[in-house]
């Protein structure tokens, strides 16, 4: 979730993702930043009861409520609404899986 919250901050950072799921730039590029307000953001999310934290396959995941739903969908059928982010998600992010992510967080190691 970090390294989407990282992509979305900006359009330059979207494209630099796009490019290393594509292909298209070593993972080396990519710098991930922390930010500690998506962390408190997801727990405002769970307190507001949008979402509950679960545990699956021993995995700890992040599943909207029916509330969480409802907001989701408002916010999908609103025009002009987050469209770039939208797009984002709905395209190459797609492709983003853990296996991924593990590789994008570990280049770095690799090359010592």
């Amino acid at each position: 979730m970090h390294v989407l919250n990282d992509a979305l901050r900006s359009s330059a950072s979207r494209t630099k993702l796009e490019k290393i799921i594509c292909g298209d730039m070593p993972p080396i590029y990519w710098r991930l930043r922390v930010e500690p307000a998506f962390s408190r953001a997801l727990d405002f999310l769970v307190g507001e009861g949008f979402a509950n934290w679960e545990v699956s396959n021993g995995k700890t995941s992040l599943k909207l409520t029916e509330s969480g739903v409802v907001a989701a969908n408002a916010i999908e059928g609103s025009e002009q609404v987050l469209d770039a982010e939208r797009a984002f998600l709905g395209g190459p992010a797609k492709k983003l899986t853990e296996g991924f992510v593990q590789g994008l967080l570990t280049t770095g190691k690799q090359l010592l």
